[in-house]
């Protein structure tokens, strides 16, 4: 907490890239009570706690297990004396960001093409086969959804709005910015609602057209 009073920036950015309990991001929840909007991504892999450790026999698997919970409860803190101090709170033009996302590093949601496959037809048409079915079939659409986010240029902070477009799900990125559509079964009804919402770019998935 020390070390972020030094830098005269209250609306940065910080990293953490071995992040343990989280310290730092504990720091920067603290920090930010008095208006200021530092945002924070800590970093950590998920290194085994020792079973005979404190951390272990209370449930926490890992040193990224322990940093998540920490951050859960400074928040749950701040948001209790945000509470028994609402009057105060009420009138005041800074709200707290008090929101965090966890993400932890897969394979990609999508089988990669082999740009190595031999340059004859029958070899690229059975490399073509294999990609009828290309998407990990345990993958979830929150798991599709963030890494198209990703391959699409847009930081995981991104805004996201999940809305319903004649009874099929669609993701609204960015204010509208971009819409994707995860479902396998698409319908000229929910093409023509995106396409009246004049989004810069429609993502869907190729199965859901069928026919």
């Amino acid at each position: 907490k020390h070390f972020l009073e030094l830098i005269n920036d209250k609306e940065c950015l910080v990293l953490d890239f071995f992040s343990g309990s989280s310290t730092t991001a504990h720091a920067v929840l603290d920090l930010n009570r008095a208006g200021d909007s530092r945002k924070f991504i800590m970093v950590q892999l998920p290194e085994p706690c020792a079973p005979d450790t404190e951390a272990y026999k209370a449930g926490y698997k890992t040193i990224a297990d322990i940093g998540k919970e920490r951050i859960r409860r400074v928040i749950k803190k701040i948001k209790d004396e945000q509470e028994q101090k609402k009057d105060l709170f009420s009138g005041d033009k800074h709200k707290l960001d008090l929101g965090f996302k966890v993400f932890k590093l897969e394979p990609s949601n999508f089988k990669l093409w082999n740009d190595q496959v031999a340059k004859d037809k029958d070899a690229i048409k059975n490399q073509l086969e294999m990609f009828v079915e290309h998407i990990n079939p345990k993958s979830s659409q929150e798991d599709i959804l963030y890494e198209l986010l990703l391959k699409s240029g847009f930081p995981l902070t991104t805004k996201i709005e999940q809305l319903k477009l004649t009874d099929k799900t669609v993701f609204s990125i960015d204010e509208g910015a971009m819409l994707i559509c995860l479902e396998k079964d698409l319908t000229q009804e929910v093409i023509k609602a995106m396409a009246d919402k004049n989004p810069v770019r429609v993502i869907c998935l190729d199965e859901g057209f069928h026919g």
